[in-house]
């Protein structure tokens, strides 16, 4: 399994707004390709972070040459609700699960 962390600084003042945006357009997205077994959205006052979770290094390298997500990341660094740069690191899984139920 592959982790992907994309991490961006935002505007807290529109923090719901990147909430928004993460549930309408970034959870939709990730459930429906190829390879991805989930997503999670965090923050702190000043980075927000999308971990995904992959079958394999090739489903990361489909999503992120595709035309689809390009246009998504676009939507979002346009809307100025992002501030400075956006990173993304890509690890290993080594272990780990999911214990008890998720409610957001």
């Amino acid at each position: 399994m592959i982790v992907r962390v994309w991490s961006t600084g935002f505007t807290l003042a529109r923090l719901d707004d990147l909430v928004a945006f993460a549930r309408s357009r970034l959870e939709p997205f990730f459930r429906n390709q190829d390879g991805c077994l989930g997503c999670f959205f965090t923050y702190d006052s000043d980075e927000w972070r999308t971990i995904s979770l992959w079958r394999d290094q090739a489903a990361v390298d489909a999503v992120k040459d595709s035309a689809d997500y390009r246009a998504m990341l676009a939507d979002l660094v346009g809307s100025g609700i992002l501030q400075g740069s956006q990173t993304t690191r890509v690890f290993k899984a080594a272990g780990g699960g999911v214990f008890g139920p998720l409610a957001f």
